[in-house]
């Protein structure tokens, strides 16, 4: 199963969006991030799929260049105010470490995640040593996997070995020093 299909086989995650408002302001369609507060203009997410809540529900399609919402059906004009999210981008190594996973791997450490308070969408920092492996038989190391959830910082060390055996064992460590350890073996 590829990413994307397990991204949308798991409930939404949470912050895996960026949401705010959007202004015509000067010519120009500007997009205001809730989270971060920053403004940015919207046609740098032109082409890409965008959210637009309305009428007690949202509406999906792809942004056009006039600041329109290309849906399946119709074409939505935005307005002043409207909220809009964009999912969020991984990070490659990260999405290419995720990508990676077995299904039962991937199922287990998103579920982990969850539970400790984060989304796969939290990771600020992933080194894949896996990315370097690709022609090997044999092969072992370890990926160090950075998430941010806003209240505190944990460190993900995800020791590995594939080949005759697939081994997968997870270390998290917090901020404040707690530590707990996921096994997976396959």
């Amino acid at each position: 199963m590829n990413l994307q299909h397990r991204l949308n086989a798991i409930k939404e995650q949470p912050r895996s969006y960026s949401m705010g408002t959007v202004e015509f302001i000067n010519e120009q369609w500007i997009f205001f991030d809730d989270e971060n507060e920053e403004a940015s203009l919207l046609e740098e997410l032109v082409e890409r799929e965008i959210e637009v809540f309305t009428l007690q529900s949202w509406i999906g399609g792809t942004l056009t260049e006039e600041g329109l919402l290309k849906t399946a059906d119709y074409f939505y004009q935005l307005t002043d105010g409207d909220c809009v999210r964009v999912r969020k981008h991984l990070p490659h190594t990260y999405k290419a470490l995720l990508e990676a996973f077995p299904d039962e791997v991937f199922v287990r450490f998103t579920s982990t995640l969850n539970k400790f308070s984060y989304s796969l969408y939290d990771c600020i920092y992933c080194h894949n040593h896996m990315m370097f492996h690709d022609e090997i038989e044999h092969y072992h190391g370890v990926n160090f996997i950075n998430f941010d959830n806003t209240e505190i910082v944990c460190a993900v060390l995800h020791h590995f070995e594939r080949g005759k055996k697939n081994h997968d064992r997870f270390e998290f460590t917090w901020a404040d020093g707690k530590r707990s350890i996921l096994m997976n073996l396959n």
